[in-house]
């Protein structure tokens, strides 16, 4: 599956190195970027952008070192991933007389 890289975005690429067909995979992976040729991006917000994909990639060498990290950004993936999965779940309203009854995802602006 190919992605374009559209103008003003700059991407975060990762490949598997060092494994067999036979699926053994060391878990070793190459990590590049790609920035668009044609981004009008000014340099300084450029460098922070780069910044924050650097650190993304220098995180995988921390946490090999250091699996107490790992454990800790895995959790709060698995967290953001939880919540992911209920904004997809579509919020429920019933009603039965004058009397409503809301799911937990649903949005009440703060009344209710």
């Amino acid at each position: 599956m190919a992605h374009e890289i559209k103008d003003n975005e700059i991407a975060i690429v990762i490949s598997p190195i060092n494994y067999d067909d036979e699926s053994d995979w060391d878990g070793d992976i190459d990590v590049g970027l790609v920035i668009s040729s044609d981004n009008e991006i000014p340099k300084e917000i450029m460098r922070g952008v780069i910044g924050i994909a650097t650190m993304m990639s220098a995180f995988l060498d921390v946490a090999a070192d250091n699996p107490e990290i790992y454990d800790i950004v895995e959790r709060h993936r698995d967290y953001l991933i939880d919540l992911e999965e209920q904004k997809e779940e579509k919020p429920v309203v019933s009603k039965e007389g004058n009397v409503y009854t809301l799911s937990k995802w649903t949005k009440t602006k703060g009344n209710a």
